[in-house]
């Protein structure tokens, strides 16, 4: 291909992109049903267009259609994954039922981008966790905008339970029923094991079988003779690499270093260490109750917390 030809296929392209915006954007808005055929005449023709990218801008501004034929939106949720993926991920042309009959047709990195939706019905929840793969699956688990049923996750459990990974990123999210906590905590990691003991509060006895004790025998023997200013990088530390629990803070200060618990607080709240200690006195109940909303203790986990405190005080 010479010089001129070359260029000549460039703005040839480039010609087709801004037609593709044009005709995107007035498919976008309200119009005659009239002009809206024939101009969706044009947009089926773009969506076959040999260049992906001028695919691609149609595809994008198209994704914000209130209504779409049939037949073009279903072409271009069939495109490669850079034509399709965002489209799918925020049109709002599909019904759930279509959706569910679109997801299986779909490749797994497609499925991915239908996976980080905010809108999505337990129902479309159910036919992912059914037919996806773990791409599609680890961006369901990773998508913190819905609210995942126990249908789909015990789906997941099943299909996948033997994958850490996704088992790590399901122990991460805070919306798990108990019966599926309980499920995955011989499944997860040791970090996202504690972080299911702490966040679901299981049964202590399930906790002491299933939490290792020896992880928390190590950081005794790293904290026990500590400054306080060491235990304060310590668990400094531990929050910013997102190890900090509130189940950690109990198993310290029950093995009788208070410290810990008081900058553990003091980092959740925003306050200093000298006024959580001030809160800890206890002079005033309804200053501790604060507290403990404060740093997002759990309701079953603030006795525990208030005993330890009550013990503490009883031993200076």
């Amino acid at each position: 291909m010479n010089l001129s030809m070359a260029s000549l296929v460039d703005s040839t392209r480039i010609e087709k992109i801004l037609l593709a915006k044009k005709v995107g954007q007035f498919l976008a808005t309200e119009q005659a049903d009239v002009e809206r055929r024939t101009v969706e005449n044009v947009a089926r023709v773009l969506a076959q267009d040999i260049s992906a990218q001028v695919r691609g801008v149609l595809a994008y501004e198209l994704r914000q259609c209130t209504r779409l034929s049939r037949d073009l939106a279903n072409k271009i949720a069939k495109d490669i994954e850079q034509v399709s993926g965002p489209f799918l991920q925020a049109t709002r042309v599909f019904t759930d039922e279509m959706l569910e009959d679109l997801i299986p047709d779909l490749t797994d990195a497609v499925r991915a981008w239908v996976a980080r939706r905010s809108d999505l019905s337990e129902s479309v929840m159910g036919v992912l966790a059914k037919v996806g793969e773990e791409t599609s699956i680890a961006a369901l688990l990773r998508n913190d905008l819905i609210e995942l049923p126990e249908h789909a996750c015990t789906l997941i459990v099943d299909r996948f339970g033997g994958n850490r990974r996704l088992m790590d990123h399901m122990g991460a999210r805070s919306d798990l029923t108990l019966v599926i906590a309980e499920r995955l905590i011989e499944k997860v990691s040791d970090h996202f094991r504690r972080l299911l003991v702490d966040h679901y509060y299981l049964e202590k006895s399930v906790a002491a079988e299933l939490v290792d004790s020896s992880a928390y025998d190590v950081m005794w023997q790293q904290i026990r003779d500590a400054t306080t200013s060491q235990i304060h990088a310590f668990v400094t530390d531990l929050r910013v690499n997102r190890r900090l629990t509130h189940q950690t803070v109990i198993e310290m200060a029950n093995r009788g270093c208070i410290k810990f618990m008081e900058s553990s607080l003091a980092l959740q709240t925003g306050q200093t260490v000298d006024s959580v200690k001030q809160v800890l006195s206890l002079k005033d109940v309804k200053a501790f109750v604060r507290l403990m909303k404060k740093a997002n203790v759990p309701d079953a986990l603030a006795p525990r917390y208030l005993g330890l405190v009550k013990a503490n005080l009883q031993a200076a």
